[in-house]
């Protein structure tokens, strides 16, 4: 399993999509905005269900995991929602 830290920009609507191991983020991908972002976690096959609660933690903490069973290639994802 590999997992993503989902993070946005304090100041603004940037969103980042980032491997997480251990306390160390690598190489995040920047989303103009969050609506993108989760776009492209669907189209990884994220669950519905987990979609909801990213952007719900991220509406109260600004920040959540996501386990994916094969790591994500951003380059071959389309940055446009569903």
């Amino acid at each position: 399993m590999t997992r993503y830290r989902i993070y946005r920009n304090s100041a603004g609507e940037t969103t980042y999509i980032s491997p997480h191991e251990g306390n160390k983020l690598r190489n995040p991908t920047e989303f103009p905005n969050l609506d993108i972002a989760l776009g492209v976690l669907r189209q990884c096959g994220i669950p519905e269900y987990e979609i909801r609660r990213v952007a719900k933690e991220l509406g109260a903490i600004n920040g959540a995991i996501v386990q994916v069973p094969e790591p994500i290639v951003f380059a071959e994802l389309s940055a446009t929602p569903n």
